[in-house]
């Protein structure tokens, strides 16, 4: 209810009422980091989703993204485990 009153404040004419709304937020909020802003979870579900399809074109549709550059932008934050040998194919 009190997202439903803060957007009531809000000024819908603002610029960016959701940059508002959410700097609001972040002052309130114990969970949120400073400098976390909006784009952020862009990133968060860019990983998400690969994470759970390990799927570069699905990736890419999901996220709008006319080329697989941009889209691998986006898994920079990823974490790739180290190569063992023992996991490489027999040739």
């Amino acid at each position: 209810m009190r997202i439903v009153t803060s957007l009531l404040k809000l000024s819908l004419h603002s610029k960016n009422p959701f940059k508002k709304l959410w700097s609001r937020y972040k002052a309130q909020s114990t969970i949120v980091e400073d400098l976390q802003t909006l784009y952020s979870f862009r990133h968060t579900g860019a990983i998400e989703i690969y994470k759970r399809t390990n799927n570069l074109s699905i990736l890419q549709q999901a996220m709008g993204h006319s080329t697989l550059a941009v889209t691998l932008g986006y898994l920079r934050g990823l974490e790739i485990p180290s190569l063992r040998l023992e996991d490489m194919p027999r040739l």
